[in-house]
C-alpha cells in the first residue's frame, strides 16, 4: 500500500510512556479545507510558564513513522515561541529499550520519551488501527 494511502487509513493513535506504560489518546482535527488531516494531536499541557502541544504528522513524510512536530507557547499570552532544534523530531532506536522511540529534549530542560505500537509491524512508534477511511 502506498504510504500516503496508509496514512489516510489511520483512525486512532496512542502515545505510550516507556517507563510508566501510561497511554495518551491523541485526536484528529480538520485541515484548513475542512477535511480530516493526517495529523494526530496531544492536548496542550503545561510546563513551567509554557504550554506544549505534540502533533504526529504524516504530511511532511508520509511513512509509517510520522514526524513529531512540537509547538510551544507562553502560557499566559498564548504567544508562540520561536521554534528551535526541538520543533521536529524523528524516531530513534533506543538500544536499552530495544525499540524505536521519540526522544524529546532540548527545550528548557524538558525531557519526554514515548513510543507507540502499530498493528502493521512490531516495535513501531504509534498504536493505530488501520481501517477504511471515512467520508
Amino acid at each position: 500500500m502506498d504510504p500516503r494511502a496508509r496514512a489516510r487509513c489511520i483512525i486512532g493513535v496512542k502515545m505510550v510512556n516507556p517507563d510508566t506504560k501510561e497511554e495518551t489518546v491523541l485526536f484528529k482535527r480538520k485541515n484548513s479545507r475542512g477535511k480530516d488531516s493526517r495529523c494526530f494531536f496531544k492536548d496542550w499541557f503545561p510546563y513551567k510558564n509554557f504550554e506544549i502541544q505534540f502533533r504526529l504528522d504524516w504530511n511532511d513524510k508520509p511513512t509509517i513513522a510520522p514526524t513529531l512536530d512540537v509547538d510551544i507557547r507562553d502560557a499566559s499570552s498564548k504567544q508562540a515561541i520561536e521554534k528551535g532544534n526541538w520543533h521536529h523530531k524523528e524516531k530513534k532506536h533506543d538500544p536499552e529499550l530495544n525499540m524505536d522511540i521519540y526522544d524529546f529534549k532540548g527545550f528548557d530542560g524538558l525531557i519526554l520519551r514515548f513510543y507507540t505500537i502499530t498493528d502493521a509491524a512490531a516495535d513501531q512508534l504509534i498504536r493505530f488501527t488501520v481501517g477504511k477511511p471515512r467520508g
